[in-house]
């Protein structure tokens, strides 16, 4: 089983370029580097202190990447710009 803690899937998804926006949980929406919301977001949970497999498959499909590109953008190991590339391939962004 994968898992990972949610602060460190908040501050990944934070160096990445999403915003932070404050509900009953914590919504990230991915700013494109030329300065453009994009449909990429996903929300996170006050109170949950790791997220499993169930957890990280929602998210990865919320950022349109599959389960280990999301596990590579967590750990650091996705740039910001191969990010971009892999949501202009799927035609999220232009």
């Amino acid at each position: 089983m994968t898992s990972r803690p949610s602060k460190k899937i908040k501050r990944s998804l934070l160096s990445m370029g999403f915003i932070e926006n404050h509900t009953h949980h914590i919504k990230l929406q991915y700013i494109s580097l030329s300065g453009e919301p994009t449909q990429a977001k996903t929300f996170l949970s006050h109170g949950s202190k790791d997220y499993g497999d169930k957890l990280l498959y929602e998210i990865s499909k919320q950022l349109y990447l599959n389960k280990q590109e999301l596990l590579r953008l967590i750990d650091g190991n996705m740039s910001r710009e191969e990010y971009e590339h892999i949501l202009r391939i799927k035609g999220i962004i232009e």
